[in-house]
């Protein structure tokens, strides 16, 4: 039975799925932060309740600035917040999964694309760096340090495509893809250096053709395999 003041996702200790606060940064925009990365890795649970409460102590903080984050975090689509309800960490859902891939190959399709018109020597060194820190991460067997690259692949890519809006979408997407991807990632990235091996060199070489394949193809994939994990029966 859970109280006022209790978070009920499956994780009674807050200790151990949030971190304490730390930086500059405003309260409020803290809390969400640190709210919104546990929500995208699994560490509060897919539908579990919130309350204010324990995030007020927890954190040491009065509930004024954890109302303003969840109610950030409702605006941004990762919690539902409704009368006699409360607050809730959104659900997966299988038909979401299918879109949210569907849209983002076509996006990360056209940063590549972009990339590989547009990129600069510095560019292309930053992102032959994360195919490398990727290849060490694959022969240690580090998943976490494989999981590193895969993001910083993918930020580098975005570098060199050179449009601030095509950016800032691709990023908005990658949540919503880890959200759905985290809580099984240790199933996946077995390809992905090779990918990420091939992308580079279509990029290098600027065909855009290809480097619009092999990106297109791989969300489409991985989609797929994550859709296969998380709905089995779908």
């Amino acid at each position: 039975m859970t109280t006022e003041g209790s978070v009920d996702s499956g994780r009674s200790d807050l200790s151990s799925a949030l971190p304490l606060l730390s930086g500059a940064s405003t309260l409020p925009s803290m809390l969400f932060d640190r709210l919104e990365e546990a929500i995208i890795t699994g560490a509060l649970e897919s539908g579990g309740r919130i309350h204010a409460d324990d995030l007020a102590a927890h954190y040491g903080v009065s509930r004024i600035p954890v109302r303003e984050a969840l109610r950030s975090l409702h605006e941004a689509g990762w919690v539902d917040i409704k009368p006699r309800y409360g607050v809730r960490v959104r659900e997966r859902t299988e038909q979401e999964l299918t879109e949210l891939f569907e849209f983002r190959a076509l996006v990360e399709g056209q940063v590549a694309r972009w990339a590989a018109e547009r990129h600069t020597r510095a560019e292309l060194d930053a992102l032959e760096k994360t195919v490398q820190a990727g290849e060490k991460a694959h022969r240690a067997g580090d998943h976490p340090g494989l999981s590193r690259s895969n993001s910083e692949f993918y930020t580098a890519l975005s570098a060199g495509a050179h449009n601030s809006v095509l950016r800032s979408t691709a990023v908005a997407l990658r949540k919503r893809a880890r959200f759905y991807f985290s809580t099984v990632e240790d199933q996946l990235g077995r390809d992905w250096i090779e990918v990420h091996k091939s992308l580079f060199q279509a990029v290098r070489a600027g065909e855009p053709e290809q480097a619009t394949r092999i990106a297109e193809d791989h969300i489409v994939e991985t989609g797929a395999a994550v859709r296969g994990l998380l709905f089995p029966a779908g």
